[in-house]
């Protein structure tokens, strides 16, 4: 019998792959143009600091690096980064 499944996509540096990154604070407005391309959720709880989570694909890890670096000097603390699949 044979396998006529073809092969699954692989994580790689240079591979699109989609996102799921949470940080505690609220997105800025002026980020809103920076992640276009992101479904951006706000979750507040009683008691707790706001969490964003922003979910989209990436064309690389480069660009996953630059979206981690600009909330980074934007001084979001990060809670979780979570590859959901090639």
């Amino acid at each position: 019998m044979t396998n006529n499944l073809s092969p699954r996509p692989r994580l790689t540096l240079t591979a699109p792959a989609a996102y799921l990154i949470r940080f505690r604070g609220r997105v800025d407005r002026n980020w809103i143009e920076y992640f276009d391309s992101f479904l951006v959720v706000v979750s507040v709880s009683p008691g707790r600091a706001p969490e964003t989570s922003l979910r989209g694909r990436v064309r690389d890890q480069g660009e996953l690096l630059g979206m981690l670096h600009y909330l980074y000097y934007q001084g979001a603390a990060l809670v979780s980064v979570e590859c959901l699949g090639v």
